[in-house]
This record gives C-alpha cells, sequence and structure tokens, in this order.
C-alpha cells in the first residue's frame, strides 16, 4: 500500500521572485557544466545553486543559500499541507504535442523489497554518494521523484476540477518551449479523492532512482540516531505520479557514446560482430534510412553502430536469442533480450572487453537522446556511437514485476520535471 499525502510546500515567494522562468533548472543529473554556468548567470537565485553549486565544498555552500534564501523570504513556506497537480505541454521534435499531468505530494519511503515501490534501472554508486552529501547538508528534498502507476485514469479527477475552476499558482514556459503549471490544493475533500484513489497502487519510478536509494539511507541514518517517529519528514520523500495510461507520458532513445576508449576499431568490431549479429550497412550520408531501419528492427536485440573509422552506419540484429543468455546468464530472464542489455553484456562486455559502468564513471562514456545530436558526436571526436530504440513501457514493467532492473541510463522520460517549482523540507 502506497501512502501519499499532503505536505507543507517551499517554494519561491511569489512577490519577491514573480517570474519563476529565471529560477528553475532541469534536474541536476542531465545539467552540463556550461549550461550550469549559464544558470549561474541567469539569476543568483537559480535553484542550480541548491542543487549543483560551484563552490569547493558544494554542499555546504547549498546547504548556506538554502538558508540564507528561507531567511530573506526568498523562499516561503505554505502554512497549509498541500498537493500539487502539475501539467506538462510540450512537443516533440517531429512537431506532435502532448500534455502530461501529475501530482506532487510526500511519498513514505519504502524498501524496494516491499513490492509497493519498484525500481526498473540500475543505479551508479558515485551518483548516490554525491546526492546523500546534499541530502545530509540541506536536509531538504530538492528535486521531486517520478513514479508512475497503473490505469486509475480518474484518481485526478479532483485535481483537474480546481485546475478547470481558477488559474494556477504557477505558470511558466522554459528555454525547451515547454509550459509548465501547477495548482496547490489544500482543502480538504481534494486532498482526500485523490490520496484514497492512489492509496493501494504500486508504483514504478520512472527517473529518480539515485534520490530515492539515496533517501532511504538518509531515513535509515536518521533512525539510527533516535529519530523513530514514523511520521517524521524523513520518511516521505516528494514525488510526482502520472497514471501508465497518461497520453503524454513519452520515452526517449539513449544513445551512447564512446570517447576515448582503447580497441574502437571498425574493422576489429565489425569481425566481432558478425559473430553474433546480421548487419545491414548504410553509407554515413544515408543517415535517415539508417534510422528508419533501425526503427523498423526487432523489437529485441537490435541496435545502431557508428564508429570514427568506418564510413558506414550499421543496424546490427541478433542471430540468436539465445547469444544474450550467455553472456547475459547474471541478469533476469526479462532483462537479457533488452537492446540495452544486448549491447552492454554482448557487445561492450562480451565482444569489446569494455565495462561500461566503469567508462560512465570515468567519464569516456556519456548519452544522448537526440538522433542527430549522436550523429553530431561522431563527427566532433567521439568513437563510437551505438543508438538505441526507446524502450518499450510493456518491457519495463515486465522487468519490474519480475523484480529486476535494467543497465543504467536505459530510459528517459520526457520531459524531465522542472526543479525549483516545489521543495519538501524534512525538519
Amino acid at each position: 500500500m502506497v501512502m501519499i499525502r499532503p505536505f507543507r510546500p517551499l517554494r519561491y515567494n511569489p512577490v519577491l521572485v514573480p517570474h519563476l522562468e529565471s529560477v528553475v533548472a532541469p534536474p541536476y543529473d542531465v545539467i552540463s557544466d556550461a549550461k550550469r554556468d549559464a544558470l549561474y548567470d541567469r539569476n543568483r537565485y537559480n535553484v542550480v545553486r541548491l542543487i549543483l553549486n560551484r563552490d569547493a565544498d558544494r554542499y555546504a555552500a547549498a546547504a548556506q543559500v538554502l538558508a540564507t534564501w528561507r531567511e530573506e523570504r526568498l523562499l516561503v513556506q505554505e502554512s497549509q499541507p498541500s498537493l500539487a497537480y502539475y501539467v506538462e505541454n510540450f512537443q516533440l521534435p517531429d512537431g506532435s504535442s502532448y500534455e502530461r499531468s501529475g501530482i506532487l505530494g510526500a511519498v513514505r519511503l519504502e524498501s524496494f523489497s516491499g513490492g509497493n515501490i519498484r525500481p526498473h534501472e540500475k543505479t551508479f554508486p558515485s551518483h548516490k554518494a554525491d546526492r546523500m552529501k546534499l541530502l545530509r547538508a540541506c536536509r531538504a528534498n530538492l528535486s521531486a521523484i517520478f513514479g508512475m502507476y497503473p490505469g486509475r485514469d480518474t484518481a485526478l479527477d479532483a485535481a483537474r476540477a480546481v485546475a478547470a475552476r481558477r488559474k494556477p499558482d504557477m505558470d511558466l514556459t522554459d528555454d525547451a518551449g515547454e509550459r509548465h503549471r501547477v495548482w496547490l490544493l489544500s482543502d480538504a475533500r481534494s486532498i482526500a479523492s485523490i490520496t484514497e484513489a492512489l492509496a493501494d497502487a504500486e508504483v514504478v519510478i520512472a527517473d529518480g532512482h539515485h534520490r530515492y536509494e539515496t533517501a532511504l539511507a538518509y531515513r535509515d541514518e536518521r533512525c539510527a540516531a533516535g529519530e523513530t517517529d514514523p511520521e517524521a519528514p524523513h520518511n516521505f520523500i516528494l514525488m510526482y505520479l502520472t497514471s501508465m495510461n497518461d497520453p503524454g507520458l513519452v520515452i526517449l532513445p539513449t544513445h551512447r557514446v564512446l570517447r576515448g576508449v582503447a580497441g574502437v576499431d571498425a574493422t576489429r568490431i565489425g569481425e566481432l560482430l558478425r559473430r553474433h549479429f546480421r548487419l545491414q550497412e548504410f553509407p554515413r550520408s544515408e543517415s535517415e534510412a539508417f534510422l528508419d531501419a533501425l526503427h523498423a528492427a526487432p523489437a529485441h536485440g537490435s541496435l545502431g553502430v557508428a564508429l570514427s573509422t568506418s564510413d558506414h552506419l550499421i543496424v546490427a540484429t541478433i542471430l540468436d536469442p539465445a547469444v544474450a543468455d550467455r553472456y547475459a546468464s547474471d541478469l533476469a530472464p526479462e532483462v537479457r533480450g533488452l537492446d540495452v542489455a544486448v549491447l552492454d553484456t554482448v557487445v561492450l562486455r562480451g565482444l569489446l572487453n569494455i565495462d561500461a559502468v566503469a567508462e560512465a564513471q570515468q567519464g569516456r562514456l556519456t548519452y544522448t537522446h537526440d538522433d542527430r545530436e549522436a550523429l553530431r558526436e561522431l563527427d566532433a571526436g567521439a568513437d563510437a556511437v551505438f543508438f538505441m530504440k526507446p524502450p518499450r513501457m510493456a518491457d519495463l514493467l515486465a522487468v519490474s514485476a519480475a523484480g529486476g532492473v535494467m543497465p543504467q541510463k536505459s530510459t528517459y522520460f520526457f520531459p524531465k520535471l522542472l526543479t525549483g517549482l516545489v521543495f519538501h523540507v524534512l525538519d
């Protein structure tokens, strides 16, 4: 049973900060150094100073910034416990328009073993260590976890009714042209309707695995220190919940970019791939045909390969699915045949002797979600780019239900939730 309850949102003071566009930011893990510096320059109150401070001791600096902004009433806490109805309007590169809606509330932390809140993706230890230092320093959830619940299309009807009657409490358009609207719901009837509708929902984490696991560890720390009140804020986490049936629930592919990794040679890789894959080659000038062929390839065991030492783009499709069983016997059966697992276990680890996790930790393996940007990375000096198809929701649910997890960075739910709309204070 999942427990979602209202909380007293800490947010930017609308009197002192009337234009939220200048102070919000994407989640920390998609902010490059250049983007961070641009956000610093945009507004001295931008939330990047909290989530990705650039001072020498960035955690202590973030905590000091948070305290100062609260003292100066740049950030104020709502007097009434509330849920927040959050609606995003956005477009995909093909021009199609979407709307996604969800509810922001404080969700009781549960270990994954309980089965009510489930992951679908592995995490990086270094990322969790970083977020733990920030959580200890600031004692607040600065960004919401993104969760999904099955069905229950009417669960947010009470929130929709409020949104139809009055203007949002927050309304802004970000740099990407995406509109974000938030209605704070403090009336008892709306809160009861929503919390009761979601009370026995099972939640799958879409985005924010590192922060969720960090919050679990932080909760345990606080409890071990004697803070054992089960209703204390550190037992809860700020989470956004949307239905898996929401028509605006979009997953983008996560392409892999290798740079500075030994052994990436077109002739050698081509020979190795032919052991287990059927290869379809396209001249680089025919990138559209290459992408079309990749998306038309079989649902499992297909990926695109582009190498700096080759004039061709390759769609590789595994010849025998049993090969994945041999290379990935340590993974759950529901995971082994997924494109991203085939890439990590059969191609990178099995054929090329490349540890994807280690390379990512060293910054030699990076990610992009844009087809065109992936191709540009090759022209900009990348050794290799591996193109992925968007994961299917059915596969994600099958993995999660079986208690398995996909490799790191398997999914990218678009658009991301903005950081800086509301915060959840843990004191």
